[in-house]
């Protein structure tokens, strides 16, 4: 998967299109995009957006989000709004730049909520279950975002993508690539912490889940399914209602 030149880096765009599949097969390219908010895009980068004939828009931000800074109207387009931030726990942590610099103890108290909301966010998530919904109505191509694509979307491209049956270490290249297309934002921010990080290795690991992602909460996330479900079949089945058969035909349809 490589970087899409048509969209500025930044806004972290890419098609799942091309990962490779347990059964070897592949994920066809032009139904799933994910990305940042659409208000961050340029008119050229909208026009380019609105070529690829997207059918459904999955914004994943909060209410406030929103309101704050609205996507632009895409014609001829279904656009859905339900926070993925909607679960336990989410509303206790401070997110702010101010929250995400904190040091010593306030920092690891920090740490420990972020930690517990990425145990949860794929479970009783109803943001996720109507963007699979919409997927296995086929109401594709589908663009699902936050604010900055890594988060909530991270998570919705790992369910997708695990339904899917993709190979678990492509769901994760895919995942960690949101460092690489924010990789200036990133490491501007680390630059800009590194003397005080010398003692407080704490606030690098706040400052990388602000402005990238981190291993950690990919594997968080992974093992709530499984310390939950056992195993990933049964929570597609649990939580998105895809039995083995409807999984058969899901895939099917959307790899090559």
């Amino acid at each position: 998967m490589s970087i899409d030149q048509r969209f500025n880096d930044a806004l972290n765009f890419r098609d799942l299109g091309g990962l490779v599949c347990e059964d070897g097969r592949r994920v066809r390219s032009g139904f799933f995009y994910r990305g940042a908010g659409l208000a961050y895009f340029s008119e050229k980068e909208l026009e380019e957006f609105r070529k690829l004939k997207v059918r459904t828009i999955m914004d994943l931000r909060s209410m406030m989000e929103i309101q704050m800074i609205p996507d632009p109207p895409i014609e001829g387009t279904l656009y859905i709004q339900h926070s993925g931030m909607t679960v336990k726990g989410s509303e206790d942590i401070d997110w702010s730049p101010a929250g995400m610099r904190k040091i010593g103890g306030a920092a690891k108290k920090q740490l420990a909520q972020i930690r517990g909301y990425y145990t949860t966010i794929a479970l009783d998530n109803e943001a996720y279950r109507i963007m699979m919904k919409e997927i296995w109505e086929r109401h594709v191509p589908i663009y699902f975002h936050c604010m900055t694509g890594k988060d909530r979307t991270g998570v919705a491209a790992m369910i997708i993508l695990m339904a899917l049956g993709v190979k678990q270490d492509e769901i994760k290249k895919d995942y960690l690539l949101s460092n690489l297309y924010r990789k200036r934002i990133l490491e501007e921010s680390l630059a800009d912490i590194e003397a005080e990080a010398k003692d407080h290795p704490e606030l690098k690991q706040l400052i990388t889940i602000q402005d990238g992602v981190a291993e950690e909460t990919f594997d968080t996330v992974m093992n709530s399914i499984l310390q939950r479900y056992g195993n990933f079949d049964t929570y597609l089945e649990k939580e998105y209602g895809l039995d083995n058969e409807k999984r058969r035909i899901l895939r099917d349809f959307y790899l090559k």
